[in-house]
């Protein structure tokens, strides 16, 4: 038996006092990733089939959030700083690899955050492109992404507690990450905004509106998830709508009984 294996890198940029990125991986230089896949050479029962990095600096951190100017700037230059570091060292460990005589199947890099600069590396045989398909609102607050939301979920309305306040069943699926912007919000109908105070709850959502629209007791409120990947934890079925008919149901991991976290 020979299993496939795949060397996953550091490309986080260390700046004096501040680790921009995310840990993944101790493998940061091209000795580190040499020592290692001469390790993987001499075993008999793997190979080295391909290496890959996430720079989530890039493709995971919003550079144009509203409100934040002067944090969206600076964002944005030490982006530009990262960009040029993790480029030549995923470069220079591909090549590094390349000289041992070992014959990488792939090298995978990239988000959807990230798209627009991981394909102009050379080095990259494949970018990952997940939640680009889905649009969810964290690419809201991107400079160099814009997508149409393409996906969203639906919470009834229970209770109407007040005039203007039409308090949903559930809905606070947040992601992962820390902050404000890993929050659901109100996406239809147009106007319809969270409460400061609660949110987006386990048990109940309340969500103020005194828009055009009538809404009573058992209406949707459609929400949009910050990111793709909790959207596929939470629901079987993943329906698709054109001109205002579901026109097919496809599964989600979930629906098809895989539970991988």
């Amino acid at each position: 038996v020979e299993v496939p294996v795949c060397i996953d890198i550091d490309l986080a940029t260390e700046f004096p006092g501040l680790y921009f990125g995310v840990r993944r991986s101790p493998l940061r230089t091209p000795v580190d990733v040499i020592e290692l896949s001469r390790r993987i050479a001499a075993a008999k029962n793997v190979r080295l089939a391909g290496v890959m990095g996430y720079e989530a600096q890039i493709a995971g951190l919003p550079d144009n959030a509203p409100g934040q100017r002067v944090k969206n700037a600076f964002i944005r230059f030490l982006k530009r700083r990262s960009l040029a570091d993790f480029r030549k060292r995923r470069a220079d460990i591909v090549q590094a690899i390349r000289d041992e005589g070992i014959e990488l199947e792939f090298v995978n890099g990239g988000g959807t955050g990230s798209v627009e600069t991981s394909i102009e590396e050379e080095c990259l045989t494949e970018v990952t492109v997940g939640s680009g398909f889905f649009a969810p609102l964290l690419f809201d607050w991107y400079q160099s992404c814009r997508h149409l939301p393409a996906v969203g979920y639906a919470i009834e309305i229970t209770r109407i507690p007040a005039p203007g306040i039409y308090t949903c069943h559930g809905g606070g699926y947040v992601a992962s990450g820390t902050g404000a912007n890993m929050a659901p919000r109100p996406f239809l109908p147009e106007g319809a905004a969270l409460l400061p105070l609660e949110g987006a709850g386990e048990v109940q959502t309340p969500v103020r509106y005194d828009g055009s629209e009538t809404l009573d007791l058992g209406d949707p409120i459609f929400m949009r998830y910050a990111k793709a990947g909790e959207m596929c934890e939470r629901f079987n079925l993943l329906l698709a709508i054109q001109g205002g008919a579901v026109v097919a149901e496809y599964p989600t991991y979930r629906g098809e009984g895989q539970v991988f976290l």
